[in-house]
């Protein structure tokens, strides 16, 4: 990241082909991405689960979903926050049978600050930094020993992150498309739309 903030101090001098003020300082982005922190923790918890007996299959990722604002305080520097949702489904297993499910929802809040290193009038390049807040709420289905219907939940706080090293965004003045390589709540992989007012 330090490295990044040096050459963006270096090309965003020279990388600009409009007049600052013209540029709009408000964006609203929403995303989806892939392999998100929360998932990994989930498959981590999985597999220790195992160990005890604990089986599950038939896992299904949903998200993460996010949302984001950020406010430019200069051309090269916005900040803002980070909101993301995950889910994860899964079958409880018994005896091979299927007898109930296993639902993992992650709700997390980040501020965060944006880096534009590279900035023209229908496409730049960024970096993102965010780091927060995740709440997990647990439910599980299934039957006991009698055969009884049984249901159990929890909840578990931690904190979360997202780094995005290269984001490259593209459109116009107003809507552009982005798609971001980083690692955190966001995913591995995040895309989507950004509006910008």
């Amino acid at each position: 990241m330090a490295v990044v903030l040096s050459l963006g101090g270096s090309i965003s001098a020279s990388a600009q082909d409009f007049e600052s003020n013209e540029e709009p300082k408000n964006e609203i982005s929403l995303g989806y991405g892939f392999v998100s922190s929360s998932n990994a923790l989930d498959v981590f918890a999985d597999a220790v689960s195992a160990i005890f007996g604990a089986r599950y299959k038939n896992g299904a990722f949903i998200g993460p979903l996010s949302a984001e604002y950020f406010y430019h305080v200069s051309p090269l520097v916005g900040v803002g926050g980070i909101g993301v949702y995950t889910r994860h489904e899964q079958d409880v297993v018994q005896n091979e049978e299927v007898t109930g499910k296993r639902n993992s929802n992650y709700y997390t809040i980040m501020p965060a600050v944006i880096l534009n290193w590279l900035r023209k009038s229908r496409w730049g390049m960024y970096s993102k930094l965010g780091a927060g807040y995740t709440r997990g709420n647990y439910s599980t289905t299934g039957k006991d020993s009698s055969g009884n219907d049984t249901r159990s939940t929890s909840n578990n706080n931690f904190f979360n992150f997202q780094v995005s090293l290269v984001g490259i965004e593209a459109g116009n003045r107003s809507v552009r498309g982005f798609a971001e390589l980083g690692f955190g709540e966001q995913g591995l992989i995040h895309g989507g739309i950004r509006f910008r007012f």
